[in-house]
């Protein structure tokens, strides 16, 4: 509640400044637009960062005025986890703009690099950190890209410098923990090790996490075990370390399980690792038993950079969501709702040609139908499967252990508007002859063979074709129940494309009406 009556003070602040200016005053909007910059700074420092993505909004029609507002609406769309295009979007705008206050334009650069990095764009991200002064989060981030990139001998070699320059920086240790963990050392990293290592009391002061980083690299058992003893009783999280601690015996095997499934978010190669650790039979079914009433969110981090692509949401063991973000834009391209732990509905983004498609399903991966805008394509039954993802169990194996995890094919058909037409016994979209009307066009092999509108379930138009292509079609024009008007089409040789064989509407040649039912087409006018 405080919160909000500081925004709300905020805001009444800048309105009177603006309503207090005359009318014909030459107004200099950087002015403006830095009130809401500092009324946003204040809603961070506070931790209100909502507030402070309100109170930007509020300003934004003086971005072109600042780029420090613009710069704020970056950081905090960031931190809020809104959608990444946004994010560079407001980078871009505040480079752009080029008025400065309280930030600069390499400040803004070097966040357009870290967003750059969320999306995989590493050669875009280094062209831009290689423009910027050299500084230990400059060198920090290029040696992330390297990590990430796997180029271990590159990696080592910038590292063997930064660990000199930065010696008290603990994210560089950390991030070398992580990710030579599971590598041979270089030469090079056999000087490197050591000297991390002797650095770990100073550092650890700053990050707790690292000595557990470090315990991969330590050879003495019993040190391995003291540092994960001194950890836990400093009631440290144990999640990120729960597998390190099993494995050293820290933890028992029944306190691990209920340990690792008092989280409402884990991630599935730290649930497969705990698993995979458990060596009776009675630990495997409290594992199993507690997972089969798990209601929170599984992801999947499949490049190790930290953002997971795949996000997983049960409710008591049962799968209830899908999303799959390949490109870590924080925009899903596929999203799937399930039902008594099914697939039943999702949608399927647009990408290089293909359609935004909602699918629902009959029986997974069997296709009830398909719908993109305003048309609805129904396959012949049980004749089109669509399966995004196969439906496994998520550690050791059905039925023993009951909950599934969706993992992705490496191919999904491609849903293009030639493809869904191919598949379609129907296609349905709005009629034409009134507002209400429905259009229904029956298919074979992708060809078109009747269409036929209705309104309100009564039938006002049937359209016939031949070989694909339309040749007569009967309208009931005024609504009557009697189809007093045809229309009919040019005769043309050859069978016409599926796409262009739903493009008819406008192409009959000729219509007739006979408006007195006498039988006589008392009307006749050629179109074209």
């Amino acid at each position: 509640m405080r919160g909000r009556s500081i925004l709300a003070g905020v805001v009444i602040v800048i309105i009177n400044f603006l309503s207090s200016l005359p009318l014909y005053a030459q107004i200099d909007e950087f002015p403006l637009a830095q009130q809401y910059v500092e009324g946003a700074i204040k809603a961070i420092h506070e931790g209100r960062w909502q507030d402070a993505e309100t109170i930007l909004e509020s300003g934004y029609d003086f971005a072109s005025a600042s780029s420090d507002l613009s710069y704020l609406m970056a950081l905090v769309r960031l931190q809020l986890a809104g959608p990444i295009g946004s994010v560079l979007e407001s980078i871009r705008q505040a480079k752009m703009t080029d008025r400065w206050h309280r930030y600069s334009a390499e400040s803004a650069s070097f966040l357009e690099a870290q967003t750059l990095i969320v999306l995989r764009q590493f050669d875009q991200a280094q062209q831009i950190l290689k423009s910027l002064s050299t500084s230990a989060d400059v060198v920090y981030l290029q040696l992330k890209i390297l990590a990430l990139r796997n180029a271990q001998g590159e990696f080592s070699q910038l590292f063997s410098k930064a660990v000199l320059l930065y010696p008290l920086d603990p994210r560089f240790a950390a991030l070398y923990f992580s990710y030579m963990k599971d590598k041979v050392p270089s030469s090079q990293d056999t000087k490197v090790i050591p000297l991390l290592l002797s650095r770990l009391p100073a550092l650890q002061k700053a990050d707790p996490l690292l000595s557990i980083l470090a315990v991969p690299f330590i050879q003495d058992t019993a040190e391995k075990r003291r540092i994960l003893e001194a950890y836990r009783a400093l009631g440290n999280d144990m999640l990120p370390v729960l597998p390190l601690a099993l494995d050293l015996g820290v933890i028992d095997e029944k306190n691990a399980i209920l340990e690792l499934f008092r989280y409402k978010t884990l991630n599935t190669s730290l649930v497969r690792r705990v698993w995979s650790l458990l060596r009776t039979n009675e630990s495997r079914q409290i594992f199993s038993q507690q997972l089969s009433v798990f209601s929170g969110t599984m992801t999947e981090d499949s490049d190790s950079d930290g953002i997971p692509e795949v996000e997983v949401g049960y409710s008591n063991g049962k799968l209830s969501t899908y999303q799959y973000d390949a490109n870590q834009d924080r925009i899903p391209e596929i999203k799937v709702l399930f039902e008594q732990g099914l697939p039943k509905e999702g949608h399927i983004a647009p990408f290089e040609g293909t359609l935004d498609v909602q699918v629902f399903w009959d029986s997974y991966p069997v296709v009830e139908k398909f719908t993109a805008g305003d048309l609805t394509y129904i396959p012949a039954p049980s004749s089109f499967n669509y399966a995004p993802f196969t439906l496994k169990a998520l550690v050791g194996s059905y039925p023993d252990v009951s909950v599934l995890f969706p993992e992705r094919e490496s191919f999904v058909p491609r849903l293009t508007e030639r493809a869904l037409i191919s598949f379609a016994a129907k296609i349905i979209r709005p009629g034409t002859i009134a507002n209400d009307a429905i259009e229904t066009i029956e298919l074979s092999n992708g060809i078109p063979l009747r269409a036929v509108e209705t309104q309100k379930g009564r039938i006002v138009s049937i359209l016939e074709f031949s070989l694909g292509k339309p040749t007569l079609q009967r309208l009931d024009m005024d609504l009557d129940g009697r189809m007093e008007t045809i229309r009919r089409f040019p005769s043309t040789i050859g069978i016409v494309d599926s796409l262009n064989g739903l493009d008819y509407r406008n192409k009959f040649v000729v219509v007739e009406s006979d408006w007195d039912g006498d039988g006589i087409y008392e009307y006749k006018e050629r179109v074209r």
